[in-house]
This record gives C-alpha cells, sequence and structure tokens, in this order.
C-alpha cells in the first residue's frame, strides 16, 4: 500500500513537471491566437441585454466609442433611443 502512495505521488509530480516543460517549450501564444482568444468572448448586448459571441456580433460607433450589438436591429434602437434623449 505504502509503494503504491509512493508511486502515485511520483506520478503527480511528474505530470505536473511535464506539464510545465511543454507549455514552456510551445512558447507563448501568438497574436493571432491572441485575438482569436479574445473574439470568442462573450460579451451583452447594451440595448436588448442579450449574451453574444464579439465575432458574431454588429459593431457600432457612438460617440466616438466601438460598441458591439447582437444585430443590425438592437443597433438602431439603441440609437433611436439616444436620439430620444
Amino acid at each position: 500500500m505504502q509503494r503504491f502512495i509512493l508511486y502515485l505521488i511520483l506520478f503527480c509530480v511528474g505530470y505536473i513537471l511535464f506539464k510545465r516543460i511543454a507549455k514552456s517549450l510551445m512558447g507563448p501564444p501568438s497574436s493571432d491566437e491572441k485575438d482569436s482568444a479574445a473574439d470568442a468572448d462573450l460579451i451583452r448586448d447594451p440595448q436588448c441585454g442579450t449574451y453574444f459571441l464579439k465575432q458574431r456580433g454588429v459593431k457600432g460607433v457612438v460617440d466616438g466609442k466601438v460598441i458591439h450589438f447582437c444585430s443590425e436591429e438592437c443597433y438602431e434602437k439603441y440609437l433611436k433611443r439616444r436620439a430620444g434623449k
């Protein structure tokens, strides 16, 4: 039983070391990988409150800021609502 526990501990330590070494050999993520990871974020539509993938949304510029919307319809409603204020 003691051997089993010792082997289990050695295996866990070896596995952790292997992961760290493999990660360091792969290097930091490229800028393309960082961009694709950022685009895969879920964001919330300011008009309807729906969460959607940033890459599938509609970009709109409001007061010089880029805001993402779930659809063109929500973007237009947002602009109308802001114009009414």
